[in-house]
């Protein structure tokens, strides 16, 4: 009877235990759902959290503001700089980019001087969802968009600066058009608006005997990016400048320049839907008999006014490949300039 009394007793404590651990195991399984379920709440991009980045209470902007910026380096693939995330700078745009009379959202950051990255939010309910993103961008000073109607087609426009002043000689302000084409965005034009180099004769050429310092510059002006009778185009006007320096052959940074050379061009550039690009003319490649379309004459930048680059084209084809050739090899078709 003891026997049978010890059995029965280690039996219970045996059933109590297996109780506990039951209870225990589904607890756990309790609270790792709600954990879950919290993170996915925190980590949803909410139409309230964006509408309280937009609120005028200070407190609540600022804990939505970290809460966005979570969210969007996680979405975009940028998780490890989110222990520098109170250094990183966040911009939202609200705008219809899609063409569904539904709002969008495109909001971009700034990782660090030289580095930035877009992503574009579709509105899905009442939460936004990462449509798309642009990447591989310089430090972002403004984004905007147009949409053509007419056309049925819409521009991200980006302005960066990439500023190498210290170590490369230059600084450059820059626009870059982006579209989207096979689900993500390309880009589709870039032109300088505010560039300023610095180049030592004896980089490119040690042998020099007596090298001198020239210093290159771009500045032009574009225009916002217009629908005409049945064509998209953006006008161009610019003008580039080289200066050599006073009384400087060492390799020390020079100070005073006087101005040797400038030239101005006025260009336009017309939107073709075959190369999906903003194109100056249309052309051939005499020796291959390819169709191109040109995207930048070399004779019209800062880099031929130092001997840099020859007489070329930089042209596009129809698999989207960007090339140089000799201009001599290209025959212009039609020159969008006199549009």
């Amino acid at each position: 009877m003891k026997i049978k009394s010890h059995i029965f007793i280690v039996l219970l404590i045996l059933f109590i235990l297996s109780l506990i651990i039951f209870k225990l195991h589904e607890e756990s399984k309790s609270h790792v759902f709600v954990f879950n379920r919290m993170t996915s709440i925190n980590n949803i991009l909410s139409k309230k959290l964006i509408d309280n980045f937009f609120s005028d209470d200070i407190h609540l902007k600022a804990t939505s503001t970290e809460a966005i910026k979570k969210i969007v380096l996680q979405d975009i693939g940028y998780d490890n700089w989110l222990d520098y995330i109170e250094f990183i700078e966040l911009y939202l745009y609200p705008v219809d980019i899609v063409y569904d009379d539904s709002e969008d959202l495109i909001i971009w950051i700034n990782l660090s001087k030289d580095q930035g990255a877009v992503g574009v939010y579709r509105l899905h309910e009442d939460k936004y969802i990462l449509h798309n993103k642009i990447e591989n961008l310089a430090y972002i000073k403004n984004v905007s968009s147009i949409r053509i109607n007419t056309l049925d087609k819409s521009f991200i426009i980006i302005e960066e600066v990439l500023d190498e002043i210290i170590g490369a000689f230059f600084i450059d302000n820059y626009i870059r058009i982006f579209s989207q084409s096979n689900n993500k965005f390309i880009e589709v034009f870039r032109q300088s608006t505010d560039y300023t180099a610095y180049f030592f004769e004896r980089w490119n050429a040690p042998e020099t005997a007596e090298p001198k310092w020239y210093k290159i510059a771009e500045n032009a002006v574009v225009d916002n990016i217009i629908a005409e009778k049945n064509y998209i185009g953006i006008s161009i006007s610019k003008s580039i400048f080289k200066y050599e320096a006073l009384n400087s052959s060492t390799p020390d940074f020079p100070q005073d320049f006087k101005l040797i050379t400038q030239a101005h061009f006025d260009t336009k550039l017309i939107w073709n839907e075959q190369y999906e690009s903003f194109i100056m003319a249309e052309g051939k490649i005499l020796s291959e008999n390819i169709d191109v379309g040109i995207l930048e004459d070399t004779t019209q930048t800062v880099d031929y006014l130092l001997n840099l680059t020859g007489k070329y084209y930089k042209v596009i084809d129809k698999n989207k490949k960007i090339m140089y050739f000799d201009k001599e090899n290209i025959l212009l078709i039609k020159n969008f300039s006199t549009l």
